[in-house]
């Protein structure tokens, strides 16, 4: 007796010890696949015993102690992006046009967030923050550390791409990592690396275009007679965690201020599942078909023409379909699907009567899928989707068609072989042993890592020198220019003094 109430005063005394931080998270990007990466950070920091804040457009039904929750809407634009995806689908140039306007409007939300009330009252409170963390479409926020005087942590939901890379030095050769828009996959022929330079060159000008709008929005929130410019606070950035791992994707370079947390937002224990959708998939005596097109994407959006040609597919399958559909009906809606507007879709995976996942390429549904070994039926739309399953169908486990390839037949015969060819179910077991077999999980990392930079004071000494070198300084162009100059400088004196003395050579045989 007397050794266990040791014990409790010892945790009594001790409890209070631990560190506990405050911690603000702001994500406002109109995609909430990417918010849906941070939040889980976000709530594994609260459980913890850290003082969590999350703000962002959507709403949260999960209820944690130490976790609370802001939200301000976005205002609607989803529907006529989806519409204008899937009337261009996997039409690159019409999606290269459309991304700057997107770029620009990634900033509409994050200038209502920030003006909010709500928003506003969190900055007024005496405790303050220890730490900022938040999304890569959130840049503009930055202003907020340094009002409260905290370090800041980013969250990549995907591999990096150069506006990520730029903010802490991250390299990116061009001979060996393809450009996430152009669906290449190593190794990379002579002309594929030359395909690869055009779209490096095109990612640099994105990024330009990126941190055009995004200083705007800055300047305007953060008036420069009060705050620091806009390049100053995003080189003050600590840490970018990226949701990639080197198995599902093409191995890169990272200096230390970049943390690779392949599969963040995937549970090691799977929350119990809604009694409807655990009862749909456990009656399924043939298994259950996952169908999702991600956050951004409206099934309901779908043309007509390949809308029945998956209902056809799905009514002649003996296996149940799960699929997110958005609307309150489906036309003609075969027995064998049941419709939900939003999917604990990790949960989902993670159950073994789930056979198949039919996507569109969303690198958080691949980890998902790798990680729980249930392989796909990929159709990639746009952004980084087309490499994402170009990866996964060279590594056997997935099954790839362009929308607009999509009849009754191409997509019958998709889904059939990969129900029925073991192949694709035991590639995708053998490449989930690799992909969870790591020293930490993600979220082990990721937390290791938050606390570390909040411990360190920001971890100034994480920072990489190249990180503030400025695009010709990083890639060595202006001292391989001047050092060409020099070499041209010293063969064209050698030719000129060779001139002269054949000159003076050949006056000197005509006067004798």
């Amino acid at each position: 007796m007397c050794v266990v109430r040791t014990l409790v005063v010892l945790c009594v005394v001790l409890v209070p010890l631990v560190a506990s931080y405050r911690i603000l998270g702001i994500n406002t990007s109109p995609s909430r696949s990417h918010v849906i990466v941070q939040d889980a950070l976000m709530k594994e920091l609260a459980r913890r015993g850290h003082q969590v804040t999350m703000v962002s457009p959507y709403k949260e039904s999960e209820t944690l102690a130490n976790y609370r929750k802001i939200t301000v809407p976005m205002d609607s634009w989803a529907t006529d992006f989806t519409k204008t995806q899937f009337e261009n689908s996997n039409s690159r140039w019409a999606m290269l046009k459309f991304m700057p306007e997107m770029l620009r409007l990634s900033t509409a939300p994050l200038n209502k967030t920030l003006r909010s009330a709500e928003f506003q009252s969190l900055l007024k409170e005496p405790e303050g923050y220890d730490l900022l963390i938040t999304g890569i479409m959130s840049d503009g926020a930055l202003g907020i550390a340094h009002k409260l005087g905290c370090p800041t942590v980013m969250v990549n939901p995907n591999a990096p791409m150069a506006i990520v890379n730029s903010i802490v030095g991250n390299p990116t050769p061009i001979s060996t990592i393809p450009n996430m828009m152009l669906g290449l996959t190593n190794p990379m022929s002579f002309s594929q690396r030359l395909t690869n330079i055009v779209g490096f060159l095109f990612e640099e000008a994105l990024a330009i275009v990126w941190r055009h709008y995004q200083r705007a929005a800055y300047e305007e929130l953060f008036p420069a007679d009060q705050f620091p410019p806009y390049d100053t606070v995003r080189n003050n950035v600590s840490l970018v965690f990226v949701n990639h791992h080197f198995t599902k994707g093409s191995p890169r370079p990272y200096v230390p201020a970049m943390v690779e947390v392949g599969g963040l937002q995937i549970k090691e224990k799977p929350s119990p599942l809604p009694e409807d959708i655990r009862q749909w998939i456990e009656g399924a005596d043939d298994g259950v078909i996952l169908f999702s097109l991600g956050t951004n994407l409206l099934s309901s959006s779908m043309p007509p023409e390949l809308l029945s040609a998956v209902l056809e597919t799905f009514r002649g399958l003996k296996q149940r379909v799960i699929w997110k559909w958005d609307t309150q009906d489906m036309p003609n809606k075969p027995a064998n699907v049941l419709l939900k507007d939003w999917l604990p879709q990790d949960d989902i995976l993670a159950h073994p009567n789930v056979r198949l996942f039919i996507m569109h390429g969303g690198l958080g549904g691949i980890a998902e899928a790798l990680f729980h070994g249930v392989p796909l039926v990929g159709m990639p739309m746009f952004g980084d989707q087309p490499v994402n399953l170009a990866t996964v169908e060279r590594e056997g486990w997935a099954y790839v068609l362009q929308f607009k390839e999509i009849t009754v037949e191409t997509f019958s015969r998709a889904v059939n072989e990969v129900l029925h060819e073991p192949r694709y179910r035991e590639n995708v077991q053998r490449l989930s042993q690799l992909f969870r077999d790591r020293p930490n999980s993600a979220m082990e990392t990721a937390v290791f890592w938050t606390e570390y930079v909040i411990r360190h004071k920001g971890a100034p000494h994480l920072r990489y020198p190249g990180a503030d070198f400025n695009f010709w300084q990083r890639h060595s162009l202006d001292t391989l220019g001047f050092v060409a100059f020099v070499i041209v400088a010293i063969f064209a004196l050698i030719t000129l003094g060779c001139r002269r003395c054949c000159r003076r050579r050949a006056t000197k045989l005509k006067r004798q």
